[in-house]
């Protein structure tokens, strides 16, 4: 009987051992890849909104929009998860089920963008704010959008000679502010290194929600009229 102990003890040891490492690698090896479709869509939507305001003029913000939203802390237990866990087998399944939940929860995540942060808001409104001052640019063919999605000169012969500076000068304020914001929305998804992507989906955008009429670039650098 001693030995029949023995044996059933090692045996369980190496499981638990065996299911705690396969859980903590399904942890550190999930790859969270960039979620295009909901890059898209919030691009559609953010975009839209900035082509009312260029429309309507400066967007009037209503106080405490830009309020970060309050979260709860969750309340504590006075004996943890693991005060629960009666055996190795009970903490080999708590384990491999809070690998499977992270995972799960940040492929979940990685699904949809979110564009509510402090900065994400900030970013937009500064740009809704300037938008206004490239519209009579923008409906002249002086300026318009490239296939990464800032703006450039198209033909300064449409500005009178007094004003090309002051163009020239409003189009890099206009790369600055957009350039702002899609490093806010990757920043505020903990993906920095997605800020590329997140441009060349807002550079589609540009072009597709464009008013007809306007300039843009294809991918070949060719100056295009909507």
């Amino acid at each position: 009987m001693k030995i029949s102990g023995t044996i059933s003890g090692r045996y369980g040891r190496a499981v638990l051992g065996l299911t705690l490492g396969l859980a903590l690698s399904a942890c550190v090896t999930v790859n969270i890849y960039f979620p295009a479709a909901a890059a898209k869509k919030l691009a559609d939507k953010v975009v839209e909104q900035v082509y009312q305001a260029e429309a309507k003029g400066p967007a009037a913000v209503a106080p405490g929009n830009s309020a970060a939203p309050t979260v709860s802390a969750p309340a504590r237990s006075s004996g943890g998860p693991l005060s629960m866990l009666s055996s190795p087998w009970h903490l080999a399944g708590y384990v491999l089920n809070l690998g499977f939940s992270t995972v799960s929860g940040q492929a979940s995540a990685a699904a949809n963008l979110d564009a509510s942060s402090p900065g994400v808001v900030e970013a937009k409104a500064r740009l809704e704010d300037f938008v206004p001052q490239m519209r009579p640019y923008l409906e002249s063919g002086a300026v318009g959008f490239t296939a990464a999605g800032l703006v450039a000169i198209h033909d300064l012969n449409a500005v009178p000679l007094a004003q090309r500076a002051q163009v020239s000068a409003l189009v890099s304020t206009n790369n600055t502010l957009l350039q702002n914001l899609y490093q806010q929305i990757a920043n505020a998804n903990g993906h920095p290194e997605w800020e590329a992507q997140i441009q060349e989906a807002f550079a589609q955008a540009w072009i597709n929600k464009a008013p007809p009429g306007r300039w843009f670039q294809n991918s070949a650098g060719q100056w295009q009229q909507k």
